[in-house]
């Protein structure tokens, strides 16, 4: 599918744009399913410990903004660490309470109020951007999420490039949908479904950085410091370092937050329409 989109409109006249996105799935993964946090279910927490100033060690390294998608509950236990996150320059933005993985029903609009509320309290900035924990949406998600200020969700895996949301069955020039890729370009498919080494989750990432410089221009990378499906250990954590480093060394490639990126997409909205069904 063509876009009307092209690399001549990214800021700043970048070829290419990289945004980095760490989602912190800590102990909230854990207690969605009705499980402590410990023995084998501990992982959440290694992103406190570990993953999380692991990564920040590396994106202060390479001088990189990220957006990290917490959930509240993880708010709630690691208030301290959220405000470090952000102090340290980068975006906070909501992935639901307890990363929720079902259907929300009834439930939906207060658990989106109340994650809403957590993190804008927790380090004084409401979030604008979001991303289902799950995959799911319902008729009542973004417009919900449109009245609580926010300006894009990045649930949607359907496009290579930005485009204006549909809320209410009309297309909304104050949202934006920031897609994602979650076959390629996310570590916890790779580490999982796919059995990946960190040398061979590198290696993908590096073909995907290597075509879509060379295409469209937009990539969405994420990644999440769990132990277990994330890249929070050591030597994952240095296939990200690497992979990042490799990505500075493109001509003309720029990062930048999902917040900064929907902001430049939604100041001039006639160049990213809604694509063809």
């Amino acid at each position: 599918m063509t876009s009307s989109a092209t690399p001549s409109r990214w800021p700043g006249g970048a070829s290419c744009v990289v945004c980095v996105t760490v989602h912190m799935d800590g102990p909230a993964v854990e207690a969605g399913k009705g499980l402590n946090h410990l023995g084998i279910h501990s992982r959440g927490r290694y992103a406190a410990r570990r993953g999380i100033p692991r990564s920040l060690e590396v994106l202060a390294r390479h001088g990189i903004p990220a957006s990290y998608f917490m959930c509240g509950y993880d708010a709630e236990l690691y208030p301290g660490l959220m405000r470090e996150v952000h102090a340290a320059g980068h975006e906070i933005a909501a992935h639901g309470y307890r990363h929720e993985g079902w259907e929300l029903g009834g439930e939906e609009v207060e658990l989106l109020e109340r994650t809403h509320a957590i993190l804008s309290d927790c380090v004084g900035e409401a979030p604008v951007g979001w991303c289902s924990p799950s995959g799911r949406k319902s008729a009542v998600t973004l417009p919900t999420l449109r009245r609580l200020g926010y300006v894009y969700d990045c649930s949607e895996k359907d496009e290579d490039l930005p485009y204006l949301a549909t809320v209410d069955g009309a297309v909304a020039e104050d949202f934006v949908i920031l897609p994602n890729n979650t076959v390629s370009l996310d570590d916890a498919p790779l580490y999982v479904q796919g059995q990946a080494t960190a040398a061979e989750a590198l290696a993908n990432w590096m073909q995907e950085l290597e075509a879509i410089a060379e295409g469209d221009g937009y990539l969405h990378f994420i990644v999440h410091p769990r132990a277990g499906y994330g890249s929070g250990t050591p030597a994952r954590m240095a296939a990200v370092d690497r992979f990042l480093a490799a990505a500075r060394a493109v001509p003309g490639l720029r990062f930048m937050t999902l917040r900064d990126l929907a902001a430049h997409c939604l100041a001039q909205p006639q160049s990213w329409r809604s694509p063809r069904a």
